[in-house]
């Protein structure tokens, strides 16, 4: 009986556990699934019967909403056949990996969603439960890294330039159209080929070699130049720009290259060695007394004239001495630093000293002071020319009226203007600067440091400008505003603009008060520093025409007449005054050209032209330091420039140059044809006319040239009116 019992009290036991079962079954469930971190969901027949928080968070929706929905409603119309497909599956596959597809939410928002489902039967139905995880995020980012990898293969192909993956074994694995363009080979052929393959004999390393050059490099973003062969045998000359790409560890994984070709720049140098060195027999050759000294004053090359002029039997004798022993005393210890002078003003000179002879004997002379320079406007070496005189000679009239004209330009500004040395000394003011900063210039002029006006909070900052401006001229502000300290120790708010001289180490500094500042006094300032620009343009044009006399006028006539078509264009005013502007100062790069060119009065040799055509890159050089408000140097750079590309310095076609420029170049046409010159006589307005006429529309713009001949023809222009006043 006891055993009957207990056996009852078993079943009994049984009989109450099942009871709750269903009770404990569901709260359990309700608990793991309300706490899950992932969206679950029950339906029945497609229906839903329950949710949990997550999934409720996702879809946007309450329970009570869900409750017998459909479940497909959720999912966007393009996917809703996935999941029937993902019943399918499992029913014959048991397959539980996750589906990937797009819900719209109740606000509207599309969702990516990985589902993962399974069956159950439970009362004698089957339900479908799911798991939801909302992945919309990591579908942005590879979407995002998708567009990412589009656009750098759109970029990569689309470069101009030619650019390649290498491997760190030297192996090709990607290059782009321009690459293959370069070298003549197409992709087929180049990619799984090492580079050592296409490198030219002169230039090859093995593989492992060259990558240690690229792995070694201090300065991986300067070029390497070296020469490639192409599937056609040429050569070719590229400058390498290389970019090292490493791994997750920082270990090099691939190179990415750069390849320019510079063959046209290498065959360019080549061609300036060889006018080095025609000009260097030029020099020996010349029937005038000049030589040549470096940048520190050492003669490097003299003319047989000047050693016949000075007694000396061969070049040996004077190569390596400086040029001031050969000048006799007293005037010796003042012609370094005259030439350097000379240098750093940017305007040649003369100087009249006495030379020594080999014998002893003294000859009187005028040195006179010119130099070469780069396509960058640096002086690269200084030509000294001889000329005997009766007494010492001193700077001629044209060069003291030119100094004249900036001098009183300087002076009668109201605007504070100095000019600071390299080593912030200060060299030169105007009365302007004086009144400004309370000193009289004798006690400023080479005594003060330009630091000792300036005030102590704005101290480092404008040393850091001075020394960026040293190292690298575009990377420190022309124009900012400081605190000025003047002698009485008031601070006074400055403007500054900084502009360098060209060639030198000076700058000059323009400063305007803005303490007590008001709109009459900025427009009276404004209209006096015009009157400054004006007469130092003058200025500037006085010293071209006084190495080129027989172009006197030229530009004034040429400006005025550029001044006309504009206006006859229907110009807008501003614009006309740009021109106006470009047309005084468009020929300073002569400033750069020996005179002797100028004046030549016979044919031009091929070399003697192409040191002529230099003038433009000259006077964009000079005048693109100056802060004008038109595009004043980029008028004057293309005004040799022909609508068919035939012009120079850059051989730019009609849409490629500036309307200005287009105005410009007609009208130095028409003026120089008009005008006589060394080699020829006048030919007259009418042939100048029908120069530009027949070549209208093919060398210069049709409306320009239409506006031009309407002046003469039917409007009465004439040079002949300006001269006279008329």
């Amino acid at each position: 009986m006891v055993i009957g019992s207990d056996f009852m009290d078993i079943i009994s036991d049984r009989t109450d556990v099942l009871k709750i079962l269903p009770e404990a079954a569901e709260e359990l469930c309700s608990a793991l699934f309300r706490n899950s971190p992932a969206g679950i969901y029950i339906t029945r027949n497609g229906k839903f019967i329950y949710t949990n928080i997550e999934f409720r968070r996702i879809t946007g929706y309450t329970q009570d909403e869900l409750s017998g929905k459909d479940y497909l409603r959720l999912i966007n119309p393009r996917y809703r056949q996935m999941p029937k497909q993902n019943v399918a599956s499992l029913w014959e596959e048991d397959d539980t990996s996750a589906h990937e597809f797009k819900i719209t939410t109740k606000e509207g928002k599309k969702k990516w969603i990985s589902e993962k489902i399974t069956y159950l039967k439970y009362g004698g139905n089957w339900l479908t439960m799911g798991h939801w995880l909302d992945i919309s995020e990591h579908h942005a980012v590879e979407k995002a890294w998708r567009e990412a990898e589009r656009r750098f293969q759109a970029a990569f192909e689309d470069l101009s330039m030619g650019m390649s993956i290498i491997s760190i074994d030297g192996i090709f694995l990607k290059a782009n159209k321009s690459f293959f363009d370069m070298i003549g080979y197409d992709e087929k052929e180049v990619l799984e080929s090492r580079f050592e393959d296409i490198l030219h004999p002169e230039d090859h390393r093995t593989a492992g070699d060259l990558m240690q050059l690229f792995l070694s490099l201090e300065k991986p973003e300067e070029p390497i130049h070296k020469r490639l062969i192409c599937k056609d045998g040429r050569t070719v000359w590229v400058a390498l720009v290389i970019s090292l790409i490493g791994d997750s560890e920082g270990a090099p994984s691939y190179f990415i290259v750069h390849f320019s070709d510079i063959t046209e720049q290498k065959r360019i140098e080549e061609g300036l060695k060889e006018e080095e060195r025609l000009y260097r027999s030029l020099v020996d050759s010349s029937l005038e007394p000049i030589a040549v000294a470096d940048l520190d004053c050492h003669l490097t090359h003299v003319s047989l004239k000047l050693l016949s002029l000075l007694g000396y039997a061969g070049s040996s004798e004077l190569l390596g001495k400086k040029i001031d022993s050969l000048v006799a005393s007293p005037e010796r210890d003042r012609v370094e630093p005259w030439i350097l002078d000379c240098m750093k003003q940017g305007t040649p000179g003369n100087l009249g000293c006495g030379v020594v002879k080999k014998d002893g004997s003294l000859l009187p002379t005028a040195l006179n002071v010119s130099w070469v320079s780069n396509d960058k406007g640096a002086p690269m070496c200084i030509v000294i020319g001889l000329k005997e005189t009766a007494a010492a000679a001193g700077p001629p009239t044209a060069v003291r009226d030119a100094q004249s004209s900036q001098s009183i330009a300087l002076e009668n500004t109201a605007t504070p203007i100095a000019l600071v040395n390299e080593d912030t000394t200060i060299a030169l003011v105007n009365a302007a600067f004086e009144k400004l900063a309370g000193y009289p210039r004798e006690e400023i002029e080479g005594k003060k440091s330009w630091v000792e006006f300036v005030a102590k909070e704005d101290l480092n900052r404008l040393k850091r400008y001075h020394l960026l401006r040293r190292l690298d001229p575009g990377a420190a502000p022309d124009t900012y505003e400081f605190k000025f300290a003047a002698k009485s120790g008031d601070i006074k708010d400055v403007r500054i603009t900084i502009s360098l001289v060209p060639g030198t180490g000076k700058t000059v500094a323009t400063l305007t008060d803005l303490t007590e500042t008001n709109h009459e006094k900025v427009a009276q300032s404004l209209v006096q520093l015009e009157k400054t620009i004006n007469g130092t343009i003058e200025a500037f044009a006085k010293i071209v025409e006084m190495r080129d006399p027989h172009t006197s006028g030229h530009q004034e006539r040429v400006s005025t007449l550029a001044s006309a078509i504009a206006v006859e264009m229907g110009l807008p005013e501003d614009q006309v005054k740009g021109i106006v502007m470009a047309g005084k100062t468009y020929d300073i790069g002569k400033a750069y050209i020996p005179a002797e060119l100028l004046s030549k009065p016979g044919r031009l040799n091929a070399l003697e032209y192409q040191i002529i055509q230099a003038h433009a890159q000259g006077s964009y050089d000079i005048l693109r330091s100056i802060d004008f408000p038109w595009p004043v140097a980029e008028i004057a750079f293309q005004h040799q420039e022909r609508l068919d590309g035939s012009g120079y310095p850059r051989g730019l076609i009609g849409k490629d140059i500036m309307l200005e420029a287009k105005i410009l170049m007609v009208a130095d046409v028409v003026e120089a044809m008009s005008a006589h010159r060394p080699f020829r006589p006048s030919l007259g307005i009418d042939a100048a006319l029908e120069e530009i006429s027949k070549n209208s529309g093919v060398l210069y713009d049709a409306d320009v040239v239409t506006a031009c001949i309407k002046l003469f023809r039917e409007k009465g222009f004439s040079f002949k009116k300006l001269e006279d006043g008329s």
